[in-house]
């Protein structure tokens, strides 16, 4: 049975070289959206400035894409330097979220709702966030560790 959590939104992000998926839960944390697939360029500090201030989390995820071993993979790397990023506008928690696999787990959904992987492109991103950030919920509802603490 799970426990009772604060109300307040969450976000979740999907880091990625070229687009970074971005997930919000509802007040309460029962439900889980895709919110937005954002490019990674220049223009990154400004769209998370943005949708930070618009959904004012209790806290951030972010998924920490390990090796099957549980090491960090190289794109950790690259993982923990968006976190950086983020931190310059969210003073709250952020967590790393261990997703390992859920980009191929996303596909594997789209597909059983009938899309192909070149249908799926746009929206992969925000599936993966919407797992990573699911995952950190159903963590938290269990009272168990979110996620590692950046």
């Amino acid at each position: 049975m799970s426990s009772p959590i604060p109300v307040g939104r969450r976000v979740g992000f999907d880091y990625g070289e070229k687009r970074i998926g971005v997930a919000t839960s509802d007040q309460e944390s029962i439900l889980v959206s895709p919110h937005a697939t954002i490019k990674n360029d220049n223009e990154l500090p400004k769209k998370i400035d943005e949708i930070l201030a618009q959904v004012q989390p209790l806290y951030v995820v972010i998924g920490n894409p390990k090796h099957l071993s549980g090491m960090d993979s190289k794109t950790s790397q690259d993982v923990f330097g968006f976190a950086s990023l983020v931190r310059n506008f969210f003073d709250g928690p952020i967590y790393l979220v261990d997703e390992r696999l859920s980009t191929q787990i996303s596909y594997a959904q789209m597909r059983q709702t009938g899309k192909t992987e070149r249908e799926s492109k746009p929206v992969i991103d925000q599936i993966a966030a919407v797992n990573i950030l699911e995952t950190a919920i159903l963590n938290e509802k269990a009272n168990g560790a979110i996620g590692s603490i950046f």
